[in-house]
């Protein structure tokens, strides 16, 4: 683990009650891994399910973590802001409930300066629940 949930607040630009990562498991220059422990008060649980928007959230939380990471081991600093610019090619496969933990893994396609093409996975127990590539801005 790169970076624990006591630290995570130092990478990403979020706050409570929106932040939908734990951990950065693993970051490099062309992907990133991340967890996520669904607990009773997220606000994104409808039946205590975990809404698709929260993935989706969830994915682009990890490229935000990923990406801060990267750039602080290239001397640079970490949580500035990132916009998804588009979503394509989703799919929801699944849900997840209070309790299941989320393992997010990142691919990142192309990048041209600051604009970013990823492709991202979020699964359960090794069961794919939410696929799709963001195009992500960093400001």
């Amino acid at each position: 683990m790169l970076v624990n949930k006591e630290n995570i607040l130092k990478y990403i630009p979020q706050r409570a009650p929106f932040v939908m990562i734990d951990a950065l498991i693993d970051a490099n220059e062309t992907s990133f891994e991340s967890s996520f422990l669904i607990e009773q008060d997220n606000l994104f649980l409808a039946d205590k399910c975990l809404s698709e928007s929260a993935l989706i959230e969830n994915i682009a939380q990890t490229c935000a973590a990923g990406f801060g990471y990267v750039a602080t081991q290239n001397g640079e600093e970490a949580g500035g802001m990132g916009f998804i610019g588009a979503i394509s090619k989703l799919e929801v496969l699944g849900t997840a409930e209070v309790g299941n933990l989320i393992q997010t893994s990142i691919k990142v396609l192309s990048s041209f300066g600051t604009i970013h093409l990823i492709e991202g996975v979020a699964r359960c127990n090794e069961t794919d629940l939410l696929t799709c590539q963001l195009k992500i801005v960093l400001a």
